[in-house]
């Protein structure tokens, strides 16, 4: 704790109001009292998750009582004088970090539950949505001093043991008796379980760390103090949100539901950079960057958020191999999304050595077991140093495991794809020689050793003699996803996706599943709209029916697991880059094409941000109105039917338009008149 002395030079902090935008400057110096709270906190060790937490068991008798907004508190003892740590003089060596700062709910917007009363002494609270934060709990008096109250966190409600529980001792559970509930215990709740103690009078504890929850027990330990006057409210941290930036409606309430679960899981799931999960493991992952950076992008017009989190990934990456490989796509999506190539250039050489080309072996290929101790052809590839997908890993019907994973080359192949381009856009034409090089020698190994031309062709699971001529869904997901097919071979990879559907992938597999459906257009949007809105135990609908999410689950389908899982956030690309078809056609969406695939939809409205301004766009089957930013050109499309008609733009026949046999385009459409939609139908 802080108490202001006189205003100095020494230090300072400052704060921004998250509602006014006003600001303050709070100045410190040696003048400044200050105390130990651990005093009163008293925290410690939890367990339960993959990174390090301190659990509060709060005394509040240990508490200076007054010392937060009493102007004639005096410091007593356990007082000192604040030290300076870091004059303003020492301040040139440190950074702003490329994210914004996170915002922090204020004392006047806490949020409340619902709250049910459980027994005699156990209460459960419901706050309606998942949510990062902590929690206060106020008194009024009443409450016998040195009463105890344990406070149980967490994202699910269990039904509740057959035995009796009383007290806040840390194990029991409630026992329902009479007409009380038979469900309320707190489930998923990732070690967040503490004890605090009240004193005698009016008093407000509050947690200072962070958690992801969205149920909460509170458990007395006698009737006495359950019976006094209490309140629990909480308080809300997450990064700077945008209401304006983004919106989506739809003729299917199945769709709108499970876009909203997706949008608020990267509203109100991150903060300032993305992470595996915070409630259970608070680290930058390559392949949660993968798909919550490109889901929040469809979303915000933000791309210091990404960035932040990319360049920590670059520079340390995770342990499995592809997730290192795939750094080189995230490298290119921030070049795609801003038009500048420097965040790739201050990490070029670490990119390079992410793709992992030095685990090629004597058949040209990336070996598996390069970095695996024995070997990779049977179970889960890898067994830590691998992921082809993940919960569930792709079974057998989906993919042959071997020594030479056809998932490890494809991320290989394009990353060097990709560094190419980005190396001649810096001018480096050596590297972008090199890099050109290295992609030709891999693409011949493969070519040599993975591909099947019977047919119209098709890539093995590995090398073709290893897996037994073997080409599973996850292979063709892949490979058509990152655009590593010739376009005859296109249809028939296509056609084997869209057979299969979205089982047995994973959240991260849906992604890449979703990104090659809408690579293609195959059909009408019917096999992206059905995995979308699908209903049966592997769903984004089952997480909100049978799980009553309010965010993405870490699996599609099946208990354990996080229920706060930004890499579930999938459906955002899956719904505007597949349904409504939003694509852009070179970085920051200065040119970009809208190519509807509404499948039994009667309508989609959609609003996409991007680096030049918003784009909105509301489709029907018979017409397609889009209002581009002024400074972007759009190829603006329709669904085409059978019989010939005329492509109107405006009610005007289009000057200039494509067909590509399932719509037909205007071509070069720029922004309206004061901003208004342009219309494209068929007459």
């Amino acid at each position: 704790g802080l108490r202001g002395g006189r205003s100095g030079a020494e230090g300072w902090t400052d704060c921004w109001a998250t509602g006014s935008g006003g600001s303050l400057r709070l100045v410190t110096d040696a003048t400044w009292s200050s105390f130990d709270a651990d005093a009163y906190l008293r925290p410690r060790r939890g367990g339960g998750t993959f990174y390090v937490k301190a659990l509060e068991d709060t005394d509040a008798r240990r508490e200076p009582v007054g010392w937060r907004d009493d102007d004639a508190f005096a410091p007593g003892e356990g007082w000192a004088a604040a030290v300076p740590v870091l004059p303003a003089r020492k301040a040139a060596g440190l950074h702003a970090a490329m994210a914004r700062p996170v915002m922090v709910t204020p004392a006047s917007q806490l949020l409340v539950p619902s709250i049910t009363r459980l027994n005699a002494t156990w209460f459960l609270a419901d706050f309606g949505r998942e949510l990062q934060g902590g929690l206060v709990l106020s008194s009024g008096g009443g409450i016998p001093p040195g009463s105890r109250v344990r406070v149980v966190s967490g994202e699910s409600v269990q039904r509740m043991a057959a035995h009796s529980a009383t007290g806040a001792g840390r194990g029991g559970s409630p026992s329902a008796t009479g007409g009380e509930s038979s469900s309320g215990v707190v489930g998923d709740t990732w070690g967040f379980d503490f004890e605090w103690t009240l004193r005698a009078g009016a008093q407000t504890i509050e947690q200072h760390q962070y958690m992801e929850f969205r149920y909460v027990n509170v458990v007395f330990a006698d009737s006495l103090a359950a019976r006094a006057g209490w309140a629990l409210r909480a308080w809300r941290v997450e990064y700077p949100w945008e209401e304006g930036h983004a919106r989506f409606d739809s003729s299917d309430a199945t769709l709108n539901a499970v876009w909203e679960l997706s949008r608020y899981t990267v509203q109100a799931g991150i903060i300032d950079t993305y992470t595996d999960s915070n409630t259970r493991e608070r680290r930058p992952y390559e392949a949660d960057g993968l798909v919550a950076a490109t889901a929040r992008g469809w979303v915000q017009r933000d791309f210091a958020w990404a960035r932040h989190s990319h360049s920590y990934v670059f520079a340390f990456p995770t342990w499995p191999v592809e997730w290192q490989q795939m750094t080189t796509l995230l490298a290119y999506a921030d070049y795609w999304a801003t038009g500048e190539a420097d965040l790739a250039a201050a990490y070029m050489p670490l990119l390079v050595h992410n793709l992992r080309l030095q685990d090629r072996d004597g058949t040209g290929l990336l070996n598996c077991s390069a970095v695996t101790r024995g070997g990779c052809a049977a179970g889960r590839a890898g067994q830590g140093h691998h992921i082809v997908d993940w919960r569930p890993a792709p079974n057998r019907s989906m993919f042959a495991f071997s020594e030479h994973l056809s998932v490890t080359q494809a991320f290989a192949l394009a990353g060097l794809g990709r560094l190419g381009s980005l190396a001649e856009l810096l001018n480096r034409s050596a590297l972008a020689a090199s890099l050109a090089g290295e992609a030709a020698a891999l693409r011949a190994s493969m070519e040599a050793r993975m591909w099947d031309g019977n047919g119209t062709g098709r890539w093995c699971d590995g090398a073709c003699s290893e897996v037994g001529w073997r080409s599973g869904v996850t292979t063709s997901a892949w490979m058509l996803w990152l655009g590593l097919l010739p376009a005859a071979s296109v249809p028939a990879a296509w056609s084997q996706l869209a057979g299969w559907g979205l089982e047995g992938f994973g959240d991260y597999g849906a992604f890449v599943f979703l990104g090659a459906l809408a690579a293609f257009d195959g059909d009408d949007g019917s096999a992206l709209l059905r995995a979308l809105t699908k209903c049966d135990a592997q769903s984004w609908c089952a997480m909100m029916r049978d799980y009553n999410a309010t965010m993405t689950r870490e699996g599609l389908y099946g208990a354990g697991g996080t229920s706060s899982h930004p890499w579930g956030t999938a459906p955002l690309a899956g719904v505007a880059g597949g349904v409504v078809g939003v694509s852009q056609t070179s970085p920051g969406f200065a040119t970009f094409s809208v190519r509807p695939r509404l499948a039994r939809l009667t309508h989609a409205t959609l609003r996409v941000p991007t680096l030049h301004g918003f784009i909105d766009v509301h489709a029907t089957p018979n017409e397609t109105r889009v209002a581009p930013p002024c400074g972007t050109t759009a190829t603006v499309c329709v669904r085409d039917g059978s019989a010939p008609r005329r492509l109107l733009l405006d009610g005007s026949p289009a000057a200039a338009q494509v067909a590509d046999g399932r719509h037909r385009c205007a071509v070069g459409v720029g922004c309206g008149a004061g901003g208004r939609a342009r219309r494209v139908s068929l007459e």
